[in-house]
């Protein structure tokens, strides 16, 4: 039955900002319908009133209407506005009938929760305004009566019932709230990650692999030296004129998964456009990444990378005291360089 009642929503998925107004709109369509069935049959078999009973038969059948148009157009918009409507008109009505006596004034605290969640900061603060000057004037009214107030069973109750619902709402905002916040933490790690990602080869682009190096040079000295690989792809050119840049994009995508699989645990690999890539190696000499790039070279050269055989040229710097991030790499730059006149397929260390 509640699985009915829930409807999900294909247009308002869990991240959706509307979502949760959804759920409130049917958890208090649930409460409304249920409160008019039971006092309907309340009137007519205990009571036998069955004009009271017509009135909340009437209610019944409107909260069951805007259920029904609920599921079928799922116009959050316009439902929340008549739910608001029927709540607070319930409330305003018992208020009013029971002359704000018996803590029956304690309903009205339910009205903004309900009007702010659905309606918004600007339509919420009207109609909580407006509800809150009607229960001015009832206590206006009372002031002017005089009439002595007796507290009984029902104050009691008025007070419970309307303390549940506050902790039930609030409960439920804090779930809403809880959700909103884990779903940004979500989308803003996603953010995060497209922002330092190549988009093509998944590995972290140009932006991402600077602002590792800068973090990471004041760290350098001789116990934690730091070297840089520069690699290009040789002829490169001639794969997307033969094969098209589809194709092109293939190879650079199985090529930058092989660079990661050759890489150690510690390097950190990163397109640096088109078909170059810079890999950087922590805890490790000139001479420890000439040997990681000269293996590098090798394996490249030995495989078939999507149908093309390929090799690359490499160039290695290492940290010196007084680099920059673009010293170094221009010195990586220069020994790549090299090997592409040296007839390419070769590393060179500058």
């Amino acid at each position: 039955m509640l699985r009915f009642w829930f409807k999900e929503f294909p247009q308002y998925p869990c991240d959706h900002t509307d979502y949760w107004r959804t759920r409130l709109i049917s958890y208090a369509l649930l409460v409304t319908t249920s409160y008019f069935l039971i006092l309907t049959i309340i009137n007519i078999v205990t009571f036998s009133d069955f004009s009271l009973a017509l009135l909340d038969g009437t209610g019944l059948l409107f909260s069951l209407g805007i259920f029904a148009w609920f599921r079928a157009t799922g116009n959050v918009t316009v439902t929340s506005w008549a739910v608001t409507i029927m709540v607070t008109a319930l409330i305003l009505l018992f208020i009013v009938t029971s002359q704000g006596y018996s803590h029956s004034l304690y309903w009205a605290t339910l009205v903004p929760p309900f009007a702010f969640f659905l309606l918004g900061r600007t339509s919420g603060t009207g109609v909580s305004t407006f509800t809150f000057f009607i229960c001015a004037l009832v206590v206006y009214e009372q002031m002017e009566t005089q009439q002595p107030a007796f507290f009984a069973f029902g104050s009691l109750l008025n007070v419970i019932e309307v303390s549940i619902a506050h902790i039930l709402l609030f409960r439920f905002y804090e779930q809403a709230r809880s959700s909103a916040y884990d779903t940004l933490a979500i989308r803003n790690a996603e953010i995060l990650q497209l922002a330092e990602t190549d988009k093509l080869t998944g590995l972290y682009n140009r932006e991402k692999l600077e602002n590792t190096l800068i973090a990471c040079l004041p760290g350098v000295d001789e116990q934690h030296p730091l070297s840089v690989m520069l690699l290009d792809v040789d002829y490169f050119k001639k794969v997307n004129d033969q094969y098209g840049h589809f194709e092109g994009d293939k190879v650079l995508q199985a090529l930058a998964k092989k660079l990661k699989d050759l890489m150690r645990e510690q390097d950190i690999v990163a397109r640096w456009g088109g078909e170059e890539f810079v890999v950087l190696c922590t805890n490790a000499s000139l001479e420890t990444a000439m040997q990681l790039a000269q293996r590098i070279r090798e394996d490249i050269a030995k495989q078939v990378i999507c149908g093309h055989g390929l090799t690359v040229s490499v160039g290695v710097a290492q940290y010196v005291p007084g680099d920059s991030v673009e010293s170094l790499l221009d010195r990586a730059d220069v020994g790549l360089y090299q090997a592409k006149n040296n007839g390419r397929n070769s590393v060179i260390a500058a």
